[in-house]
């Protein structure tokens, strides 16, 4: 064998040895990474707010109306793409535009975490699922004789979506058909060209603002005071906010020269724990009234999850 033969095999050798090392460092540095005390606690914090309700996996992710994740042994990569793209077929949405890349490995550090140990965890038993494996069905359910076929009551959403006695009721933000409070969207042709599904998701998981003239701002006054909320119009002299810090919001005026500076944020003002105050049958009225403008707006309860 000649010089220049040897050379290259033991190159080619060398460069394998390289990359097999490279990638055993790379799972190395995952572990650890996933493993750190203070991802995993930031990756509850996610959990709770994006996933953890009833409806969704659950609390510490022990199962909900979506099925148990921690102590299940899933693979890291693979809950990377599930959680980046949903899955399809399934009630489990897409989080590429809503987290980041470093938040969803936060969010994968804890469902792969101890549950006995970390952060988030609980006892709380998994759920009961419909004979449509692709439809899960809450745990918590109000109505001991709610199947899959039960039929929303638009009357009893309208009720719901126009219940003075709630501080979060939808119409002190919401109109709907012309009435209403005009601080959010018009949910009138919203609804008409969403799916049951979908409406029913934007209510349990609100999702980032795309229309700027819902954008949430932040406003901090000279004298220490911040008005959270959306703004509803300006001058050369002042701005009026909806102030949303506690519903039903209200409307302030702020002098501009008593204004420090203004941040906006892309996260919706909309409130993001009706999974804790409404009921399965409540979702499936209420979803059935914003449809009932629609020729066909019979709406069933498997329609909320499929």
């Amino acid at each position: 064998m000649s010089l220049v033969r040897i050379f290259k095999s033991a190159f080619v050798l060398g460069l394998l040895l390289l990359i097999f090392v490279s990638h055993l460092q790379g799972d190395a540095q995952t572990r650890e990474r996933l493993s750190d005390p203070q991802t995993v606690s930031e990756g509850a914090k996610l959990f709770g707010t994006n996933c953890g309700n009833a409806y969704c996996h659950g609390t510490g992710g022990m199962g909900g109306g979506a099925p148990r994740l921690r102590g299940k042994g899933i693979d890291e990569e693979y809950a990377f793409k599930a959680i980046s793209n949903g899955v399809p077929g399934t009630s489990m949405p897409s989080f590429k535009t809503e987290l980041s890349e470093e938040q969803i490995r936060k969010l994968i550090a804890f469902i792969v975490s101890d549950a006995k140990t970390n952060p988030g965890s609980s006892n709380t038993p998994a759920a009961n699922f419909s004979p449509d494996s692709r439809s899960p069905l809450p745990a918590k359910r109000s109505e001991a004789d709610l199947t899959v076929t039960s039929v929303g009551d638009a009357q009893a959403g309208k009720a719901l979506f126009f219940d003075s006695s709630r501080s979060k009721s939808c119409y002190s933000c919401h109109q709907f058909n012309g009435e209403g409070t005009a601080i959010g969207p018009d949910l009138t042709s919203i609804a008409a060209n969403k799916s049951a599904r979908d409406l029913f998701l934007n209510i349990i998981l609100p999702r980032d603002v795309k229309d700027s003239r819902y954008t949430t701002i932040t406003v901090s006054l000279r004298n220490g005071d911040r008005v959270i909320g959306i703004k509803k119009e300006e001058d050369s002299e002042s701005l009026k906010v909806f102030d949303t810090t506690e519903l039903p919001a209200v409307l302030r005026t702020l002098q501009k020269e008593n204004i420090l500076k203004i941040e906006t944020s892309s996260v919706s003002a909309m409130p993001n724990d009706y999974s804790s105050l409404f009921t399965v049958k409540q979702f499936l009225d209420l979803v059935t009234f914003l449809k009932s403008s629609q020729a066909n707006s019979r709406v069933l309860l498997k329609d909320l999850f499929q």
